[in-house]
């Protein structure tokens, strides 16, 4: 891809990380992203994931959280951080699309709009393993397209799966579609051994308690939740599982225009793989936010299928139309009404997507954590304490999984010895 294009998304990006971090400010907007915040926090500050609290990912969010906080211990050093990851994400896009078609205004406005998606745009700049192993699917699809990086594209798939176990089906789906699977699977296997043996050499055998028994053990969610959050889903992806779908239409008619059908069907993989993911709202404690991985590759098959539709078939414009509105008014009522998102939210649905906490509330909150006796645990939301640099009781940030799980019933009983609490 010519680099101009490359500096051209990179500079929307970045007005786009400006605009979006005024937006955002400290408002909570996802419980886990206050979990793994705590969690980092304390790793930085000498307690061991999985030994001294419990924790319920493998180690590479504990330690992309410690990493930006060993910077600035301090919310802002997250959200910098973590947008960059965002913006990496969206250049990749762009050049997935570019690689598709050979188009430049299709491929900057992909890479614009990238952290525009509804479900991306409410994750945008969380500390979490799907804001990590987007761009690390992403990348690995386009490697695996290409035979002189199958190796690179199997290990880089490995390091998204290590950053949440459910993410090896994405990358196994990925693995299964490419030409060079062997080289690609290989890579995969060698890479996944070597990170897990780091990881248990380093963190022990409370590594598999936490990442692994901890989450089988967690409740399900009733067969109502779950239509509610999967019909969320789709209200959301609606828009480009139709783009791809005509990406697909005209790939496998090997139209001119489609200059990589191996990428593809790499994409297409990443993609399937990542809405299949929105069955773990059957666990509780999921959300659709999984479906962070899934947007990018959706999003690159989308444009892709829109740009060779709309030369090709004058009769698919005001389809193309309707269908970018649609994104685009559910990006907008998120944008400019976040505690009452008109349109991200599903049609006759009383809430989704919405934050939890306005700025202004989440800074009343912090206040009155502030002024907590020091020596009380704070028994609120972590992102809340987190934000107070308060701790939790027993230093136990992921209180959910304690309630849940019966593996973690000694950092349970720290947490409950722990009192009095505040408030």
């Amino acid at each position: 891809m010519p680099v101009w294009i490359v500096a051209v998304v990179i500079a929307i990006g970045c007005l786009e990380l400006v605009l979006l971090a005024i937006w955002q400010r400290n408002g909570y907007w996802d419980f886990s992203d206050g979990v793994y915040a705590m969690s980092a926090r304390q790793f930085v500050h000498g307690l061991l994931p999985y030994r001294d609290f419990a924790t319920a990912q493998p180690p590479p969010v504990y330690l992309a959280g410690a990493a930006l906080l060993a910077v600035h211990d301090g919310l802002w050093s997250l959200r910098a951080g973590l947008g960059l990851v965002d913006l990496a994400t969206a250049v990749l896009v762009a050049v997935s699309v570019w690689q598709m078609t050979e188009r430049a205004v299709p491929a900057m406005v992909a890479g614009g709009v990238a952290m525009l998606l509804p479900i991306s745009l409410h994750e945008h700049a969380q500390l979490t393993p799907e804001t990590l192993a987007a761009p690390l699917l992403l990348l690995g699809a386009i490697w695996s397209a290409r035979s002189a990086r199958a190796s690179a594209a199997g290990g880089v798939l490995a390091l998204a799966a290590a950053c949440k176990v459910a993410f090896a089906a994405p990358a196994l789906a990925i693995i299964v579609t490419t030409r060079w699977r062997r080289s690609v699977g290989l890579a995969f296997v060698l890479v996944a051994a070597v990170l897990a043996a780091a990881s248990f050499l380093v963190f022990g055998s409370g590594l598999w308690r936490g990442a692994v028994e901890a989450q089988l053990q967690v409740g399900r969610n009733s067969v109502h939740d779950v239509a509610g959050l999967l019909s969320q889903a789709a209200w959301n992806e609606l828009p480009l599982l139709i783009g791809a779908i005509l990406a697909l239409v005209y790939a496998r008619r090997r139209i001119p225009e489609s200059r990589d059908p191996e990428l593809v069907r790499t994409l297409a993989a990443c993609a399937g793989g990542g809405l299949l993911l929105g069955l773990t709202v059957f666990k509780q404690g999921s959300y659709i936010n999984v479906l962070v991985v899934a947007e990018p590759p959706l999003l690159a098959l989308a444009v892709a299928g829109a740009a060779w539709a709309w030369t090709r078939a004058a009769g698919s414009r005001l389809l193309i139309g309707a269908v970018c509105a649609l994104l685009g008014l559910q990006s907008l009522s998120l944008l400019t009404s976040p505690s009452d998102p008109w349109l991200a939210r599903r049609p006759l649905a009383a809430s989704g997507l919405e934050w939890n906490q306005s700025p202004s509330t989440t800074s009343r909150e912090v206040t009155a954590a502030r002024n907590c006796p020091p020596s009380r645990a704070y028994s609120g939301a972590p992102y809340i304490a987190f934000l107070a640099r308060r701790r939790m009781p027993g230093s136990q940030p992921d209180l959910f999984i304690l309630e849940q799980a019966s593996a973690n019933r000694v950092f349970a009983r720290q947490a409950a010895a722990d009192r009095p609490l505040c408030p």
